[in-house]
């Protein structure tokens, strides 16, 4: 079940693309506001499980596996918020680089749905422990980060 949840909910990232826009319900202003929030949910639920790894919480491995799972769940909302009337949104963080490489970006997006998968499966272990939480934990923020170098303006 963790495994298929992972699976859809980086599925529903990876095809965040352009040609999501026939069946799209939001306006670009509105998508971009939308996006931002489901990663700041994303980045809230990262903060937790990365305080834990580094010591700064309490590490319980149980609520990494909570916390992996809801960003699961929020990754695959973000896929209606990606098409092409959002490239002009003044509030975008998203270069326009992102658009001009979509095959790149959208690796990415599967970098990330496959470090999410192997965490939330590696987190659902009764033996999971701080040192394979850094490893998973780690995995997961090197491949936000890769992206956001490559393709989030500041």
């Amino acid at each position: 079940m963790l495994k298929k949840l992972a699976m859809v909910a980086a599925a529903g990232f990876l095809v965040a693309s352009p040609v999501q826009a026939h069946s799209n319900p939001f306006n670009a202003e509105d998508a971009v506001e939308y996006r931002q929030a489901l990663y700041q949910v994303i980045s809230a639920q990262a903060g937790v499980m990365g305080a834990m790894v580094k010591g700064d919480m309490d590490f319980d491995g149980e609520e990494i596996n909570k916390r992996a799972k809801t960003i699961s769940q929020v990754a695959g909302l973000l896929s209606e918020t990606y098409f092409p009337a959002t490239r002009d949104v003044d509030a975008s963080k998203m270069k326009d680089v992102a658009w001009e490489e979509m095959e790149s970006f959208q690796k990415k997006g599967k970098e990330f749905g496959q470090a999410l998968q192997e965490l939330v499966q590696a987190s659902s272990s009764a033996d999971f422990d701080r040192n394979q939480a850094k490893s998973t934990v780690g995995a997961l923020g090197k491949s936000c980060k890769s992206c956001h170098d490559d393709y989030r303006n500041k």
